[in-house]
């Protein structure tokens, strides 16, 4: 199963890099302990991700401090060591 899942985590990884889109979402809880936040997004078509709410990790450089549940955003994502991390981000107004 752990196998199956590396295969798949890279396969996204591979069609997020080559293709970096962005995608819109709401933060719905930011966790500063795990440096991640939390968020309802739209279907993601690079990864053929369904909408949903679910964690992402947050890259460097991203002040977590800057957000606050309910803000609407958008952002890029990527692989980083078998988990969806956002890259960029930015508040919509």
């Amino acid at each position: 199963m752990k196998l199956l899942l590396s295969v798949f985590l890279s396969f996204l990884a591979l069609q997020a890099f080559a293709n970096p889109e962005w995608v819109n979402g709401e933060i719905v809880r930011i966790d500063p302990s795990r440096n991640r936040m939390i968020v309802k997004h739209e279907y993601i078509p690079s990864i053929r991700m369904a909408a949903m709410t679910m964690p992402f990790g947050v890259g460097q450089g991203i002040a977590l401090d800057q957000y606050r549940p309910g803000d609407k955003v958008r952002f890029q994502i990527k692989v980083v060591d078998g988990t969806l991390d956002i890259t960029i981000i930015e508040k919509l107004k």
